[in-house]
């Protein structure tokens, strides 16, 4: 196929709900605008944070019907018997609900999470407890809290989703980073659906197959290939997520983030059932996380990066409907077997299923029957582009990780547009 020469505006690597997001909302400014997918985005997508208003407003979403829930609670659950320990959005009450631990934490817990909001550089302008920026979240928390259960179940809710365990040099940036927490989601595959309808209203060519080649074309123009052998220019690039492209082989430039995953992946693991759990309304609207204490997850995190998986390693979950959505953010992208480095197979998904379903119905109590289907994706590896990344080529931009990955990608979009 004959190359086109026309150079468009910008050009979105990675068809996730980030990428056809940002790709939809510089269109509507005006911009010639592509997406191309990475071929790793998720086939098994679960939930995604409800778009900041600037895009609703923008893309028009209130014409779909999207649904949204709110999950108010967070509860972690422990493994060597200790009543599970919960959270809420409402700072107040979680200080009141927390005294019980520690009567210090009434005023502790909303001083904590009025710090973890604020930027670093605010934080310190203003004299507060910012972290350094090689400190690690441990020795923050330890400088916050005494009750280690508290302490782990901020990890596993704050740090974990990034492969973080905590006692990482930097890491307590990332728990700032992560302090504001998003409650409202969606269902990913009807919010995709409403994206790519707006995506096409807007006027984005949304390219078939998957990326290529991505190459400097003179220092002026970027430049891609399809598989389909389709080339595009672009005056300007950005990739949807430092995940997605770094896992593709791209680099990029993503603003030093402490949440940018360097090693292993997060599993995904859907279970459904015959009929609902039996379980309140109060418990159902409920993300939970499973952990022994922190030195468990500081023992999952070695492991996948030693390309094993713990028995025993920490899991999310969320209840909808039928299904239990499940999270395993310590899985080696790879596994290792008497020296040897091998893929995933269907067994060892089967395995990592079952063990989650088992315990998953232990923690919670609750006769949850027989699982009708279980299904264990793997997420993309960062660790996997190394091999293809070509350091001749300028880095990539690519937005900060972030809870709000809608806002964060669209926004750069925006950004990029007017600036070129």
């Amino acid at each position: 196929m004959m190359a086109q020469r026309t150079a468009i505006d910008l050009l979105v690597i990675g068809a996730d709900a980030a990428g056809i997001a940002a790709a939809a909302c510089a269109a509507r400014t005006g911009a010639s605008v592509a997406l191309a997918p990475t071929g790793l985005e998720s086939p098994d997508a679960t939930a995604t944070s409800e778009p900041p208003n600037f895009v609703w407003r923008l893309l028009d979403l209130h014409q779909y019907d999207l649904r949204f829930e709110t999950l108010p609670l967070r509860t972690t659950f422990f493994a060597n018997g200790a009543p599970a320990l919960t959270t809420t959005d409402d700072v107040g009450e979680t200080g009141r609900r927390l005294a019980a631990l520690d009567a210090s934490l009434e005023h502790l817990w909303p001083a904590f999470i009025d710090d973890m909001k604020r930027s670093a550089p605010t934080r310190e302008a203003a004299g507060g407890l910012g972290p350094g920026p090689y400190q690690s979240a441990n020795a923050a928390l330890d400088d916050y809290f005494r009750d280690e259960h508290l302490k782990t179940h901020l990890v596993g809710a704050l740090l974990a989703p990034c492969g973080l365990a905590g006692d990482e040099a930097g890491s307590a940036q990332a728990l700032a980073a992560a302090g504001a927490w998003p409650y409202r989601r969606t269902a990913t595959t009807p919010l995709i659906e409403a994206l790519k309808a707006a995506a096409q209203a807007a006027g984005v060519d949304q390219l078939a197959g998957r990326l290529a080649a991505l190459t400097r074309d003179g220092g002026k123009f970027w430049k891609i290939r399809m598989e389909d052998g389709r080339e595009l220019r672009a005056r300007g690039a950005m990739a949807s997520s430092a995940l997605l492209a770094e896992a593709a082989g791209v680099r990029v430039n993503a603003a030093g983030s402490p949440l940018l995953r360097r090693s292993g992946a997060e599993a995904t693991i859907r279970i459904r059932y015959d009929r609902k759990p039996k379980l309140s309304a109060k418990d159902a609207a409920a993300a939970y996380f499973t952990a022994a204490d922190r030195q468990a997850i500081i023992r999952a995190r070695n492991s996948m990066i030693e390309g094993k998986f713990e028995e025993d390693a920490p899991l999310s979950f969320e209840i909808r409907g039928k299904e239990i959505i499940a999270k395993a953010p310590y899985c080696p992208a790879r596994l290792r077997d008497n020296g040897e480095v091998r893929e995933w197979t269907g067994q060892d998904r089967q395995i990592l299923g079952r063990q989650a379903a088992a315990l998953i119905e232990q923690r919670l109590g609750a006769m949850l029957g027989t699982p009708r289907e279980i299904t264990v994706t793997i997420g993309p590896d960062v660790a996997a582009g190394l091999a293809r990344r070509s350091f001749d080529i300028p880095p990539l931009p690519a937005p900060p990780p972030s809870h709000d990955s809608i806002g964060a990608a669209s926004a750069l979009a925006m950004e990029i547009v007017r600036r070129d």
